[in-house]
């Protein structure tokens, strides 16, 4: 158990490595929602445009 609290302590710099690797996976699952949202938005923009056209040519 002592290797695994020396492994997590990291020679002192602990704190700075184990942030660092928090931050980085809170931006990237940050970036992964943002993604998604904008795909949902721009997919039932997409969809309105396309009734739209339809409702044009129909016409």
């Amino acid at each position: 158990m002592e290797s695994l609290s020396t492994f997590l302590d990291m020679g002192g710099y602990g704190a700075f490595v184990w942030s660092a690797y928090g931050l980085a996976a809170i931006i990237l699952i940050g970036l992964a929602i943002h993604s998604l949202i904008r795909l949902k938005r721009t997919q039932t923009m997409l969809q309105q445009i396309r009734a739209i056209r339809q409702k044009a040519s129909d016409e």
